[in-house]
Parts: structure tokens; sequence; C-alpha cells
């Protein structure tokens, strides 16, 4: 990994490296049924934390606090009824 990163950036660039990995692995074993839904799990996983690595790296939260997400939909309600 890249010496210069937090740690918190080298563990989601860990992780996303071994879904990714894990997904075709999974994907590529003749005996599993489920195949392709496993590999697309896996692989969603790893693209989200490649996505929170790039975010921590920028110092930008990848989530939003409850009350965000309250302030958001009443903006979108008084937008909707043209206040």
């Amino acid at each position: 990994m890249s010496r210069g990163l937090p740690h918190n950036v080298k563990q989601c660039l860990e992780k996303s490296r071994d879904c990714a990995l894990l997904a075709i692995e999974t994907y590529n074993k003749p005996a599993i049924k489920f195949r392709s839904g496993g590999y697309v799990v896996l692989m969603v996983i790893s693209w989200t934390s490649l996505f929170h690595s790039i975010f921590y790296r920028d110092k930008i939260k990848p989530y939003r606090r409850k009350k965000e997400v309250k302030d958001l939909k009443r903006k979108k309600e008084i937008i909707a009824i043209g206040l």
C-alpha cells in the first residue's frame, strides 16, 4: 500500500482489493451454483469501499447524520409543494 495515506484509507483500499479478488474467485469456482449473485454482491462491496477510501483521503464524510437526511427530506417536500 501507499506510504503517505492515513490508516483508515489503507484499510478501505485493502478491503476493496480483497473483496474484488474474492468476487472473482467466487465467480470462477464451478461448484458454486449462485456464482453471479455472489460476484455482484462482493463487487458492490468492493466499489463502495473504494469510494469510501477516496472520500476519507479527501477528508469528506462518506455518510450523513439522520438530522441532515431529515433536513434534506424537508427541503424536497417544500419544493414539491411549491412554497
